[in-house]
């Protein structure tokens, strides 16, 4: 009979070690899927911005300044394969530009 009161305490104690974690779990997913629903409102939000700009402007402020940076290093370097160099460089700086 003792050891049937511990294996219940057990069983009783493991239920609810899971509960709060299962309970925590559920307060994680919850702020994680607020978050990616705020990020995905934002990124709707800038892509309406960047859809109603001119032309010109959403060039200017998206693309020029790195493409004029890798052009500039395209002229100084001259490989022998410019388009693949290029894309490598705007790949590789991408992040030095984005918001």
């Amino acid at each position: 009979k003792q050891w049937y009161q511990r294996r219940v305490a057990i069983t009783a104690g493991i239920t609810n070690n899971l509960r709060k974690n299962m309970a925590s779990l559920s307060i994680d997913a919850a702020n994680k899927l607020a978050a990616g629903e705020a990020e995905a409102a934002k990124r709707s939000k800038d892509k309406a911005e960047l859809q109603a700009m001119p032309t010109r402007t959403y060039l200017d402020q998206t693309v020029v300044p790195i493409l004029l940076q890798g052009l500039g290093v395209l002229a100084k370097e001259r490989p022998p394969n410019p388009i693949e160099y290029l894309a490598a460089f705007l790949l590789k700086n991408k992040h030095l530009y984005e918001d």
